[in-house]
């Protein structure tokens, strides 16, 4: 008869299952519509894009490639990521563990002793306890696609970090080699400077020239290396932001090659613009985001409904072996009084969601618009540098025509230092063009999501 009861509750069970494995609650993902163009303002559609290179064949210097690697290992936010890449995986394996039973034990011990019985009575009890929740309307389900799309969410944010880190190391790299650069030119003038400086006081020494010579080429020294002294500042500082970033003390950072052999291919494919929404990390997150939210929201909603969970114990007195025990216990428990406040919950979940659709709409707002700048600076940049070329040429033949004039006596030495100075800053000027044209470069490789999914 006993058999026969269970038997029957079994077959209850089964109903119970099959009715509901249909109710479960899972919302498809739509992904936001964005008004996407065909091409960047480039004009050029092509099949590849620059972010499919490999960083470490992006660029050209094994040198600034060897501080990229070491920045990808030992940088500290970066390690920060990594941590959180390992708990989101513990919590994941934490949501998937609510689909399997939950298997307990226990174990007792008793003595007692009455007026009726002289002796001790003694008992040992051990029990073993199955229980399980019924997923009828998917709420475990939901709760498991969520952890699972935060998880992808962190991987991508770890992707995110090593891009923008990439680019961090290179552009930092090339502000120091252009400073390296700047220190060399402002060193060479000085030299030259000092040259004439020996004629001029030469001269003065003789009675040729008044002190008004002699004290307007001190000035113009004296302006030179005070641009060093901060040039050597301003390199220090590069030097120690490098080594912040690669997770060290201070230190000195190796060079490679000079600022004007750091050179990218002039052919530089962007791919479509359709091309962010598959590889930008930072799109990705947040489209991951919003998988998230939308399993959140599913789990929400099943708390509108019952939930059913079922338990089985079974258990033996380990003092008289011949004494078991067992049970199957089905409980139902469901919302009656706080429907309100489910409701509002769920609310609360789709204005979340809300949200972050404007935020995947805005990520990818903001890659397009870091892609557009980055192809007019480049485009412009190229340009600039072309024109600083030709104005350096010019200062040079200035520089040495107006000392040829100085000396010959139809001109004043002023004017011979005025044209120094606009030679010296044409030289610093090329240099700093060339430096943002680098970096241009660099800063269209991270909008375009290049090298994130690569391993090194």
């Amino acid at each position: 008869m006993k058999r026969k009861r269970y038997s029957l509750l079994y077959l209850f069970i089964l109903v119970l299952i099959f009715s509901f494995s249909s109710c479960k609650i899972k919302k498809a993902y739509v992904a936001p519509e964005i008004e996407t163009p065909t091409t960047f303002s480039s004009k050029d559609i092509d099949s590849l894009s620059l972010a499919d290179t490999e960083w470490w064949a992006f660029f050209n210097d094994s040198t600034l490639t060897s501080l990229i690697a070491e920045g990808l290992n030992s940088n500290l936010p970066l390690q920060n990521i990594v941590i959180g890449i390992k708990q989101s995986q513990l919590q994941l394996q934490i949501a998937k563990a609510q689909l399997l039973p939950a298997v307990n034990y226990g174990l007792s011990a008793e003595t007692s002793k009455t007026s009726l019985l002289p002796d001790y009575q003694n008992s040992v009890t051990a029990v073993g306890q199955v229980s399980y929740t019924l997923d009828v309307w998917g709420r475990i389900a939901n709760q498991n696609e969520a952890a699972l799309q935060a998880y992808l969410a962190t991987e991508m944010a770890a992707f995110e970090v090593k891009a923008t880190l990439v680019a961090q190391i290179a552009e930092l790299y090339f502000t120091l080699r252009d400073i390296d650069n700047k220190i060399f030119i402002s060193e060479e003038m000085e030299s030259s400077m000092l040259k004439y400086k020996n004629i001029i006081d030469a001269r003065f020494d003789g009675g040729f020239i008044s002190k008004v010579d002699v004290n307007q080429i001190h000035i113009s020294l004296k302006d030179i290396q005070v641009t060093m002294q901060a040039l050597y500042r301003a390199r220090k500082q590069i030097e120690n932001g490098i080594s912040t970033v690669l997770g060290s003390l201070p230190k000195s950072i190796p060079r490679g090659k000079p600022l004007q052999d750091q050179v990218f291919s002039s052919q530089l494919p962007t791919g479509v613009p359709a091309g962010l929404l598959r590889r930008r990390p930072s799109i990705l997150r947040s489209e991951l985001a919003l998988k998230a939210q939308l399993a959140k929201l599913g789990a929400t909603e099943a708390f509108r409904y019952p939930n059913f969970e079922f338990n089985f114990n079974i258990g033996a007195q380990l003092l008289n072996p011949s004494a078991t025990f067992g049970n199957l216990l089905g409980n139902m428990f469901g919302p009656l009084f706080n429907n309100n406040r489910i409701n509002n919950t769920i609310t609360v979940e789709e204005e979340q969601f809300k949200r972050l659709v404007l935020d995947y709409k805005q990520a990818y707002l903001s890659a397009f618009q870091e892609v557009e700048d980055a192809l007019i600076s480049i485009e412009t940049y190229k340009k600039e540098v072309e024109i600083r070329k030709s104005q350096l040429e010019l200062a040079n033949e200035a520089y040495n025509l107006a000392w040829v004039r100085y000396n010959e006596g139809t001109t004043s030495f002023l004017e011979f230092l005025n044209v120094q100075t606009a030679l010296f800053g044409a030289q610093l000027s090329a240099s700093e063009s060339y430096k943002s044209q680098l970096q241009s470069v660099v800063k269209l490789y991270l909008a375009l999501g290049g090298g994130w999914n690569q391993q090194n």
